[in-house]
């Protein structure tokens, strides 16, 4: 709500299910530890790293198609 809030979008909240799900331990650690690692890079901001070309967003799609 706070980051759509400092964005300008409308968003709203909705209350959830307060049961524990199977797993949902380790869903939280791994969204403790992501949380924090974007906080380390919003310090840092390290330089993107990319793994190939650069894809336009225009076009119709078919450069991701496999070239079979």
């Amino acid at each position: 709500m706070y980051i759509a809030n400092k964005l300008g979008l409308e968003a709203y909240g909705v209350g959830a299910d307060p049961r524990k799900y199977v797993g949902a331990t380790y869903r939280e650690t791994r969204e403790i530890l992501a949380r924090d690692k974007d906080f380390v890079k919003c310090i840092f901001k390290p330089n993107p790293t990319y793994l190939g070309d650069t894809i336009p967003v225009s076009g119709n799609g078919d450069v991701t198609n496999d070239n079979e």
